[in-house]
């Protein structure tokens, strides 16, 4: 495999297990190590068959050594958004990461920084943008528009035509009848049934969802 397929997987904790095996499973890349900002007696330590390299110092280092794409292996969407900009800036690409047993129509559009996970199933003209998360076993059908920083946890179900606003996640096992728009910097309850508009900001849950607080901080 050749120098420039080296990937570095920023963030080392599940998720990032996750991204491993996607990229292990895709044969692209070869995972050159991962990055913890959080936890610096980590550096150094194996993790996950690699090993913790340091944090956001090492960039230009390993820019040095030719390694040239970067994972964003956080959960937190705002944060993961962050360092995929930190990333960018500092010279790294941002390859979608797609697992080898998803199905993905071929008129699906794909982000930078996307990934999506083991049997997720993304149908015709669906626009998935940067550093969106589809989850394993997940469903996003058709004309669907999943916004920057998304994150579609395992099993959810988005029928056609749904709009998900910015940095929102829309929790395990939910579902969201066709043409529905949920708003930016929301969350959606684990289990729910979303046969509404959702609006920004805002925490709902239930079957049917229904609106329970803000996410705003007074």
């Amino acid at each position: 495999m050749s120098e420039n397929q080296r990937i570095i997987i920023w963030g080392a904790g599940g998720h990032a297990k996750v991204i491993a095996d996607i990229i292990r499973r895709g044969g692209q890349f070869e995972i050159a190590g991962f990055l913890d900002d959080g936890q610096p007696d980590r550096v150094g330590a194996e993790f996950y068959g690699a090993t913790i390299l340091g944090g956001v110092d090492r960039l230009p280092q390993l820019l040095g050594e030719q390694i040239q794409h970067m994972a964003i292996a956080l959960g937190d969407n705002y944060l993961r958004l962050n360092k995929a900009d930190a990333a960018e800036q500092a010279g790294f690409t941002l390859p979608a990461l797609i697992d080898p047993s998803a199905v993905i129509a071929e008129s699906v559009s794909v982000g930078a920084g996307v990934v999506i996970g083991a049997g997720a199933i993304i149908n015709g003209d669906a626009k998935l943008l940067r550093c969106a998360i589809v989850n394993s076993g997940a469903i996003v059908e058709h004309d669907c528009i999943v916004s920057d920083g998304v994150h579609i946890a395992p099993g959810v179900a988005l029928s056609g035509e749904v709009t998900v606003g910015s940095c929102t996640m829309i929790g395990t096992g939910s579902s969201v009848r066709n043409r529905i728009r949920i708003g930016r910097s929301s969350i959606i309850g684990v289990g729910s049934a979303v046969v509404c508009d959702i609006p920004d900001d805002v925490i709902a849950f239930g079957v049917p969802a229904r609106v329970v607080r803000s996410t705003l901080r007074t």
